[in-house]
């Protein structure tokens, strides 16, 4: 089971009080995204381009965050829409995704 959030802020401020060090310190960074199993549609002739324009808009709908930890470690973080609300991924040092 995931956490649904109200707003981006509000997934901030969550993960924020997780790691405890203020959402004021999140720095943005564009480009920083995370992909689920239906990017694989996105290169599928058959799927329409309704659907693959859907897919797209919900990529660049997030945004993902860095932050210092309290131990000096870089920490990344993605918000994006899911459902009624928006959802949040921690991004690990490979690159894995967890959301939360």
């Amino acid at each position: 089971m995931t956490t649904t959030f109200d707003s981006v802020n509000q997934a901030k401020r969550v993960v924020a009080g997780m790691a405890g060090v203020d959402p004021e310190t999140f720095e943005e960074v564009a480009g920083l995204n995370v992909m689920g199993m239906e990017v694989g549609l996105l290169d599928d002739p058959e799927t329409s381009e309704e659907l693959k324009q859907l897919i797209r808009d919900k990529i660049e709908a997030q945004k993902g965050f860095k932050f210092i930890t309290l131990d000096g470690k870089e920490a990344k973080i993605v918000i994006g829409p899911f459902r009624d609300g928006f959802d949040c991924w921690v991004i690990g040092d490979k690159g894995c995704a967890l959301r939360i």
